[in-house]
């Protein structure tokens, strides 16, 4: 139900049109995605990465193949286009052969543009829901990309709905009869394979090597512009899940946000929580999620076992997909219609405040920053803090 949701309201976005020109600035279509509030221009590119020492999970006759967007500080975005939301393929090539751009739905973020020199900055990996697409991750990339951080987006291949290969080829999700605890154990145990790849792959750009599997020409400056002595993990979900369990076994991760995730699969509670941490999390919930309950009992075993800095936050009248982009995309005559995954909290506001405090965490654990909203009283009606 989710997927039919989500292709739906990304299809009627992208059907909207507004401008009349055509430019890189302003290009024909519709950008639905608040603008970020850093002061740094966004670049995004995405990188082809294969594992050829792991056999891919769902497919085990193939290597481990990922598709994964970066975002990060940018210059010269005068010089290059914006970016589509939806494809990075078929989109532009269509446009090639017709002569002109094409109507969509766009991002605040420029494609391949120069990264922004003279410093390197911290490193976050995003990691979705179960089932969803990393462009559901687009928004918070770019907003922390645009306060000086790169963000690297990570698909599940053969779990989100749909990825998006090189030359227009299409992985889909491998069916399952049931959503069953063992499914869900072999998506995290897939994932926290794939953010260490990733990672490995991140140090081979740093030391001036191309991991993209086409060896596709990437923005200048980017390798350099990689702070990988700094890195953090946030995700939604089953990827909030993976972000905190990641930094628990690889010690390169030194901050984590879960958003709206139990730590675990059902009762089968991660090492992160059976062992507890000494890194720091933050853990925001939906009072949808607070209302259910699921997520109580690995938060109150975490809780117990960590000894790291800890934060409990509940974003009021918000349900599952608020803390991700799904309620920007979803057109106000559909809000109705989408109420078992969004809520009553209005999709800006409640965009900004997740944004806000996820910066914040970063801000305070891979910059050392003491004046963040995180070391203030909580002073947003929207926020309660549980612990």
């Amino acid at each position: 139900m989710f997927n039919r949701l989500a292709v739906a309201a990304l299809s009627a976005a992208a059907v909207l049109t507004t401008g009349t020109g055509v430019t890189a600035a302003a290009p024909i279509g519709v950008t639905v995605l608040p603008r970020p509030a850093g002061e740094l221009p966004v670049g995004t590119t995405t990188l082809h990465l294969v594992d050829h020492g792991r056999a891919d999970p769902f497919q085990p006759d193939r290597a481990r193949e990922l598709m994964v967007s970066v975002f990060y500080p940018a210059t010269g975005t005068e010089q290059s286009s914006r970016a589509r939301y939806l494809s990075t393929q078929l989109i532009p090539d269509l446009e090639k052969q017709i002569g002109f751009q094409a109507p969509g739905l766009f991002t605040n973020s420029y494609t391949d543009a120069p990264a922004l020199a003279g410093a390197s900055y911290p490193v976050i990996l995003y990691s979705p829901g179960a089932g969803v697409t990393r462009l559901l991750g687009t928004g918070l990339a770019e907003e922390l990309a645009s306060r000086g951080y790169v963000v690297v987006t990570v698909d599940p291949t053969y779990e989100a709905p749909v990825v998006e290969f090189p030359g227009g080829r299409l992985v889909r999700s491998k069916p399952f009869p049931a959503f069953t605890p063992e499914v869900r154990q072999q998506y995290t145990d897939a994932r926290l394979g794939d953010f260490r790849f990733v990672l490995d792959s991140l140090t081979r750009l740093a030391s001036g090597a191309n991991p993209d599997a086409g060896n596709r020409a990437l923005p200048n400056g980017l390798g350099t512009a990689l702070d990988l002595e700094h890195i953090g993990a946030v995700g939604h979900s089953l990827g909030g899940y993976i972000a905190v369990e990641a930094m628990h076994d690889d010690e390169r991760i030194d901050a984590a946000v879960d958003l709206d995730g139990q730590i675990g699969v059902d009762e089968n509670f991660g090492r992160s929580v059976t062992e507890g941490t000494r890194e720091p999390v933050l853990v925001m919930t939906s009072a949808q999620i607070e209302e259910a309950g699921d997520g109580n009992p690995s938060l109150d075993a975490f809780w117990r076992n960590s000894t790291g800095w800890k934060r409990h936050l509940v974003l009021n009248d918000a349900a599952h997909y608020d803390f991700t982009d799904m309620p920007l995309l979803v057109p106000a005559v559909a809000r109705s219609a989408a109420a078992k995954y969004i809520g009553a909290i209005p999709a800006e506001r409640g965009s900004s405040l997740v944004r806000t405090y996820v910066a914040a965490m970063f801000d305070k654990f891979l910059r050392d920053r003491t004046d963040t909203v995180l070391d203030r009283p909580v002073g947003d009606p929207e926020i309660t803090v549980l612990k």
